[in-house]
């Protein structure tokens, strides 16, 4: 391709580029707006020649173009902005936004594994950006290290929203750099939804814990692990680097759910808890911080009854996370939380999770709702048992 040229009649192309499978990323200078941006292309020739479809039709080169038309309406700070598209010498380009930086792939090389206050912040901003192009219906489909760029200033910026999708119309789906990442619906066919972006996130999460991915590594048969993917189960973080908090272990069992309904709802839903634990990190234990510390006197008030508390903590987490706090079966279980908590001895415990589900269930139905009216008539059965005792 000759470069000597003004790409587009405006773009100078200032470097070498960055060859990847899909194409090339080439620095260059905007002349009309005067600033520095990327010019990805999208190799046609050479996927040709790597064995992709010969029939690479006006259909795919429409998709590749509304890829780019839907991403532009993406406005997020976690998101490498579209600015532009266009086609040079029969090979079409996106415009980016050029990121100072590398990518996580790169920090995870380093050696050390990540700080887990690091690890809880790039979760949630690839979550945050994640959120903002799935409430545009894009969806990523190779959410990767290598796909997530970490700035200079230690913010994340995914990129390659769209050409992800377009390569599954190009290539098989065994890729190496995708086989490590990709969910088990995928591997089966499906082309994938929120919920396998979500997968791979919990996938990323994983490696970023404990410095491997959750399934073989990148010298092994792309097959051998999809039925990985597929079939397999990982051992939580914790096992791999102790002192992982809990709740880490928890949503990322979550999120590398085998069944799609089982993972949480959103990407908005995974950004919020992973703010709670990063707010919490540091200062004070990771359960409390969460607003669940009365679980705690609960357990040492009758050891008969901890293991059930704790196992009814964790499930109101998780169902949170798949179908929202207001669920009903969210409501139900922490119902019976609240029960367990009483029938545990800590009778004031009960009656401040009966409170606390009274008051969410109020700001969300009403006043007179009757969920929160049988929260209150908890409140006052525990309140009047603590008394009499």
């Amino acid at each position: 391709m000759d470069t000597s040229k003004l790409i587009g009649g405006r773009f100078r192309v200032k470097d070498r580029p960055v060859s990847g499978a899909m194409g090339d990323v080439w620095p260059a200078e905007d002349t009309k707006l005067g600033r520095t941006v990327a010019l990805k292309f999208l190799a046609r020739r050479r996927l040709r020649q790597q064995g992709a479809a010969t029939e690479f039709t006006d259909w795919t080169v429409k998709r590749f173009g509304r890829e780019g038309v839907a991403m532009a309406r993406v406005s997020h700070a976690h998101v490498a902005q579209i600015y532009d598209t266009g086609e040079h010498e029969g090979e079409l380009y996106i415009v980016m936004e050029y990121i100072q930086g590398r990518s996580l792939a790169g920090h995870l090389k380093e050696g050390p594994t990540l700080t887990l206050e690091r690890t809880v912040r790039w979760t949630r901003e690839i979550c945050e950006g994640l959120d903002a192009a799935h409430s545009r219906e894009v969806l990523h489909h190779d959410i990767k290290p290598d796909n997530i760029m970490i700035t200079n200033e230690g913010g994340v910026k995914i990129v390659d929203f769209g050409l992800a999708s377009f390569a599954d119309v190009t290539q098989s789906h065994t890729g190496v750099g995708t086989a490590l990442y990709k969910a088990p619906e995928r591997w089966a066919g499906s082309p994938g939804s929120v919920r396998s972006d979500l997968y791979s996130v919990g996938c990323v999460l994983y490696e970023m814990l404990t410095g491997r991915p959750p399934f073989g590594n990148s010298q092994d048969d792309p097959m051998t692990v999809g039925r990985m993917h597929q079939d397999n189960s990982p051992a939580p973080p914790s096992a791999h680097r102790p002192g992982v908090p809990d709740q880490l272990d928890l949503i990322v069992r979550i999120l590398l759910a085998k069944d799609p309904g089982d993972r949480p709802r959103s990407a908005e839903a995974v950004a919020v808890v992973m703010g709670d634990i990063q707010h919490s990190l540091g200062v004070e234990d990771v359960t409390a911080a969460t607003g669940r510390g009365h679980v705690l006197d609960a357990v040492d008030s009758n050891a008969g009854h901890s293991e059930r508390i704790r196992e009814l903590d964790r499930r109101i987490f998780e169902l949170e996370l798949r179908f929202g706090p207001y669920g009903q079966a969210v409501i139900d279980t922490r119902i019976e939380h609240a029960e367990l908590t009483g029938q545990s001895g800590d009778t004031r415990g009960a009656a401040a999770l009966y409170n606390r589900l009274g008051r969410d269930c109020q700001d969300l139905f009403g006043p007179y709702d009757a969920r929160a009216l049988n929260a209150f008539e908890g409140v006052a059965r525990w309140i009047a048992r603590s008394g009499a005792e």
